[in-house]
């Protein structure tokens, strides 16, 4: 599977995201954290609407959490995030953040899709490709009911309480 298509937008998106971090002119709504390891939203909002969109084309910050940003405090309307390798003045090590997400798209497609494909590769007839693609499908629709249902059963995540400010 190549994935270099894949990893130069990932590039892409942690260059585009480092920059909008490290402007200055952002420092009211997003900027680096106190140490230079976190960056901190200061208006989450606006950051949505106003930067997000235009720097990164999302309205969210989810696609930071699957490139493993994690999400540090919320405080208020402040939303901090970490992650390895995303350090004020060190943009050489974006190549990092991307290397570990490539990997972890890797290691999903050999446990996803590697079993059904070397199974229709090695079907010797109609029936037993129509079986391989029947029992992958029947597969995949269980495993969204069951992730659809772990998500409505599970508890709402803890909230952080506010120190009044």
């Amino acid at each position: 599977m190549d994935l270099s298509p894949r990893r130069n937008r990932i590039h892409a998106f942690l260059s585009k995201a480092y920059e909008m971090v490290d402007d200055p002119s952002t420092d009211k709504i997003i900027s680096w954290g106190p140490n230079g390891t976190t960056f901190v939203v200061w208006k989450p909002l606006k950051c949505s609407r106003d930067l997000l969109t235009r720097h990164l084309g999302i309205t969210n910050f989810a696609r930071f959490e699957s490139y493993g940003f994690s999400k540090m405090t919320v405080c208020g309307q402040q939303l901090e995030f970490e992650c390895s390798d995303f350090v004020k003045g060190h943009p050489e090590l974006l190549d990092k953040i991307g290397d570990r997400y490539v990997a972890k798209l890797r290691a999903f497609h050999e446990k996803r899709y590697k079993p059904f494909e070397d199974k229709l590769k090695n079907a010797k007839t109609k029936e037993e490709w129509d079986l391989a693609v029947k029992e992958f499908f029947e597969n995949n629709s269980k495993e969204r009911r069951e992730s659809r249902l772990r998500m409505e059963t599970s508890p709402p995540p803890a909230q952080v309480p506010s120190n009044g400010s």
